[in-house]
């Protein structure tokens, strides 16, 4: 039996975009022997335990400290690369809420008089080097040429890698109709995400996990494809405010805007890191029409910035869209199928501001200078596309930037005076906090 244990934190909808992008990275630059097959965030370890020490007393101290914590926020931003114990290591940067901080501290405490961490990291927690690992074992000049290629950007842009000459060649021969240098798109990234389970692994395997949610160890069938799971992500909705449980009163006169719903787009999920179950659609399309209308009232206006549903299923979108409260003024998404009334752009003055509210922020007229409202982008480029963007008044009111329910013109308005009256041109990436009440 393997007597090395690691408590650490697995990706929960983050994973399947943060693996897409990892395997790139393992086909251009043909490091595969070095690549992180399960994207995770360390606690402590890799540990062994003292003699005498047993596996429930493990559990049992990992368990308490845990009952005290709520699912832990924190932010994927970016590259890192640093010299590990057995070389070079690239990583995702983590940058840790508080609770995520607090909640290792405790750990480290926890479990230091009971075993010996190989990290050096374990026995200053303030200290700890919070990251997703890319890649390890790497050699110093090896991992300083690809953290360097991964850098080249500009302002959250995709850096397009050209793939070593023999991977091009068996790829040409495969493809003839693809170009000879074929080319990757790898662009940095800025995800939220929160960890829901504490995971202990012992060797390669999952040994148990502390459900943060319902406060209880799972000692089997630790999948993030059963019910065990999709019941966590529905609670965590919940709790994080993402799925309303109650109607929120609105004025008749309070202005509301909206973009990218989607409905019926199961990969959505996971290519936004949507906090749903894969590939539970109806789930999904639930929960988006409920929160529409427990924030809308009829009386209400509402400008939807296109992209209702994704695909052919013309009698589904009907549904959904007949569901909805308010009255709704539709602009056109580029997903969208063209419909009488629905407009290309909208302008709009508001609150003493004029915004121009158009699905693509690209589509604005030349020479606006008043405030683009835009979706299109998803959180997929929140570096230049945030909720907020002050320098190039930008707003980007995508589903998943505004935490899936819409959001009212006169709080933006609001967001708009605060900063302008301290001159703070600081984007604001989100349009929900990172920090539990």
């Amino acid at each position: 039996m393997d007597e090395t244990y690691l408590v650490e934190i697995r990706l929960g909808r983050t994973k399947w975009r943060i693996r897409e992008i990892i395997f790139t990275i393992e086909r251009v630059f043909d490091i595969g022997s070095f690549i992180e097959k399960h994207p995770h965030v360390t606690l402590f370890g890799p540990m062994i335990l003292n003699q005498g020490i047993t596996i429930p007393q493990l559990l049992h101290a990992i368990g308490t400290v845990a009952s005290s914590f709520d699912p832990v926020p924190f932010t994927i931003n970016g590259w890192e690369k640093r010299e590990g114990m057995s070389g070079s290591v690239i990583a995702f940067r983590v940058c840790p809420s508080e609770d995520l901080k607090k909640l290792t501290a405790s750990i480290a405490g926890a479990l230091s008089p009971l075993v010996q961490s190989t990290n050096a990291w374990d026995p200053v927690p303030d200290s700890k080097w919070f990251h997703v690992t890319v890649a390890n074992r790497l050699d110093f000049h090896r991992a300083s040429s690809v953290f360097s290629a991964l850098m080249t950007h500009n302002q959250g842009e995709g850096v397009l890698v050209t793939p070593p000459g023999f991977i091009r060649r068996i790829l040409s021969r495969l493809y003839h109709a693809i170009t000879k240098r074929v080319r990757y798109e790898i662009r940095q990234i800025t995800l939220d995400e929160a960890g829901l389970r504490i995971t202990v692994m012992q060797g390669d395997s999952i040994l148990a996990e502390y459900d943060l949610l319902e406060k209880r160890w799972i000692l089997a069938d630790h999948s993030h494809n059963n019910e065990a799971w999709q019941k966590n992500l529905a609670l965590y909705r919940q709790k994080a405010g993402f799925e309303l449980l109650d109607p929120r009163l609105s004025d008749p006169a309070d202005i509301f805007l909206i973009s990218d719903l989607h409905f019926g787009h199961a990969n959505i999920i996971r290519y936004c890191s949507r906090p749903f179950f894969f590939p539970d659609v109806g789930e999904m399309d639930h929960v988006l029409i409920k929160n529409w209308n427990y924030t809308i009232s009829p009386a209400n206006r509402v400008y939807y910035l296109g992209d209702l549903q994704y695909g052919s299923d013309d009698a589904s979108a009907g549904y959904c869209r007949n569901k909805l409260r308010g009255k709704i003024n539709f602009v056109q998404g580029n997903h969208d199928v063209p419909e009488p009334g629905a407009a290309s752009l909208v302008l709009l003055e508001h609150g003493g501001f004029r915004f121009c509210l158009v699905h693509d922020p690209s589509d604005a007229p030349e020479g606006f200078d008043g405030w683009v409202i835009h979706g299109h982008h998803h959180n997929n480029n929140l570096i230049m596309y945030p909720f907020i963007n002050f320098e190039f008044r930008r707003i980007n009111v995508s589903a998943e930037v505004l935490g899936y329910i819409p959001v009212n013109l006169e709080h933006i308005c609001s967001l708009i005076r605060g900063r302008l009256s301290c001159a703070d041109t600081t984007p604001i990436l989100l349009n929900y906090s990172y920090c539990w009440e």
